[in-house]
C-alpha cells in the first residue's frame, strides 16, 4: 500500500472523502439488505401466529364439543346409568379392562416410589 500524503488525512482530504463515501454506500447496501429480511421474518411470524391461533381455535372447539357431549350424557344417564355402562364395558371386554387395571396399577406403584 502507499504511503498516504499528510493532506489527504485531513477531513477534507481525498482519503478521508473516499472513505466516507464507502462506508456509506457499504451502509446503505447492508440496510437495504436488512429490510426484505425483516419483511419476510415479519410474514413468517404473522403467518405461524394465524396458523397456531386457527388450530387453538379448532382444539378449543373440540375440547367444548367434549365437554357438551358429556354433561349431556350425564345429564340423560345420571351416575347409575354411568356405572351401568361400566358395567357392561367389564363384562363385553373383561381382558382388555383386566390389562388396563394392570397397567394403571403398575404406573401408579411407580410415582409412589418417587
Amino acid at each position: 500500500m502507499a504511503p498516504i500524503k499528510e493532506y489527504a488525512m485531513k477531513p477534507g482530504g481525498a482519503f478521508v472523502r473516499q472513505a466516507r463515501e464507502q462506508v456509506t454506500e457499504q451502509a446503505e447496501e447492508l440496510a437495504g439488505s436488512i429490510s426484505p429480511t425483516l419483511d419476510s421474518a415479519a410474514h413468517t411470524i404473522q403467518d405461524t401466529l394465524r396458523r397456531t391461533q386457527n388450530s387453538a381455535c379448532a382444539a378449543m372447539g373440540l375440547v367444548a364439543d367434549g365437554l357438551d357431549t358429556s354433561t349431556a350424557y350425564l345429564s340423560n344417564r345420571g351416575m347409575v346409568g354411568v356405572v351401568e355402562d361400566v358395567a357392561t364395558i367389564i363384562r363385553r371386554h373383561p381382558l382388555k379392562v383386566l390389562a388396563l387395571g394392570v397397567t394403571v396399577g403398575y404406573l401408579l406403584s411407580g410415582s409412589r416410589r418417587r
